[in-house]
């Protein structure tokens, strides 16, 4: 089964969002075994939208869309596909009804996203107003979903997932394995791939790198195989291993600490409440996280974590002396049985010969214990800086919390 993935959005091909829902959906889908052949992103430009649309069904078996589902003057997918698969539109009442009661009885839009094409089946919308439709004819299917990704994530998992299962179980690929490992990189995981790759010529492997956190998936008919492939990559790497269906290291950690019944808090400098972010982006993350401190000043440092003026002024604000300071001064105010404090320097300006930009001290510990403090040396942007810090102080607290590992080893 050929399946292509397309995002309909002018912002994409004009560089001024990126398209993270094409990786999402070929992601889950690989999950399952199935493989994507292509991604394509076009414009909310009707000839242009049609032409794209005839142009994947012709050679694929399943096009998956994204964008262009809403009730503004350029959302017109729903209706370029409606005339490709020569289908009315029909008010549908039980659509109407929800966003009534989800927005109240004046929602702008209500009759239009309520008024849907008749030959398509509806997929429900928990999160936003726009449902999601699927077209089928002549052994073709094209699947219609938000562009929005926290409406078209769980549209995805919920809705699109489960009629692919009951509707293409015969092209499933029954035996996939994903391995999910953070503060290691590919490098360190080819050598034994190739081997492995020589030793079960017939299994198909994938590895699939990301800031801090890497991800590897085994295909095979065999289950014996499968099992012995992945047994052999886990025993390499066992304390970097991690586990979640996000494939993200903030939910492996966030199930941790609700197994544990442990909180969490941050202080959090160069960060700027990333890890925060991170964190509270997942469901029940009140279960466990307390909340963070973004000092970013010397000021706030020495007034909310109570962190010396004497070691701000003769370490630094970026220094094992500092981080030390604000991590003890967080645990005391939020009570938290973890805490990561992090002051660096994320540039472009303000590195120095002995502290770069990159420069990066944290704190990890818990409450009543001796903390680890650690540097990382991390090169890139300025986003990138803050980006993979805070993923690699999620992972050093993973790590250290599930398997007694000292970040100290990992940076």
């Amino acid at each position: 089964m050929r399946i292509e993935v397309i995002a309909i959005a002018e912002e994409i091909l004009k560089g001024m969002i990126i398209n993270t829902n094409s990786s999402y959906i070929s992601a889950t889908l690989s999950r399952l075994g199935w493989s994507s052949s292509r991604h394509t992103v076009l414009p909310d430009e009707k000839e242009a939208l049609t032409e794209g649309l005839k142009e994947a069904l012709a050679r694929s078996d399943l096009v998956i869309t994204t964008g262009g589902l809403g009730p503004t003057l350029d959302d017109i997918t729903r209706h370029v596909a409606a005339e490709l698969f020569s289908s009315d539109f029909t008010f549908n009442k039980e659509i109407a009804e929800d966003l009534a009661k989800r927005y109240g009885k004046d929602l702008p839009s209500l009759a239009d996203q309520a008024t849907v094409p008749t030959k398509a089946h509806i997929l429900k919308n928990a999160v936003g107003t726009a449902p999601g439709f699927v077209f089928t004819d002549k052994g073709k299917t094209l699947v219609l979903m938000p562009g929005v990704p926290p409406e078209m994530q769980p549209m995805l998992d919920q809705e699109v997932i489960p009629y692919l299962k009951k509707n293409f179980s015969n092209n499933l690929k029954p035996l996939v394995e994903t391995i999910h490992f953070c503060l290691i990189n590919e490098n360190m995981l080819d050598p034994l791939l190739r081997q492995l790759k020589n030793d079960y010529p017939s299994m198909e492997f994938g590895i699939y790198p990301g800031y801090g956190v890497l991800t590897v998936t085994l295909k095979s008919g065999n289950t014996i195989d499968l099992k012995a492939a992945r047994d052999r990559i886990v025993s390499e790497f066992p304390t970097h291993q991690f586990t979640g269906s996000s494939g993200k290291i903030e939910e492996a950690l966030s199930t941790l600490l609700k197994e544990q019944k442990k909180t969490l808090s941050f202080a959090e400098s160069c960060t700027g409440g990333l890890m925060a972010h991170k964190i509270t982006s997942l469901p029940g993350a009140s279960d466990f996280f307390l909340g963070s401190l973004v000092t970013y000043s010397n000021q706030m440092k020495e007034q909310v974590l109570k962190v010396a003026k004497t070691t701000l002024e003769s370490c630094g604000a970026v220094s094992k002396e500092t981080v030390e300071e604000m991590l003890h001064g967080l645990l005391e105010v939020s009570q938290a049985d973890y805490g990561i404090a992090v002051s660096g320097i994320a540039g472009p300006s303000g590195g120095t010969q002995d502290k770069p930009v990159g420069t990066v001290w944290a704190a990890i510990g818990e409450r009543g214990k001796k903390p680890d403090l650690f540097r990382l040396d991390i090169r890139g942007s300025r986003q990138t800086i803050i980006l993979i810090s805070s993923i690699k102080l999620l992972a050093s607290l993973y790590r250290k919390i599930r398997y007694g590992v000292s970040p100290q080893e990992v940076s």
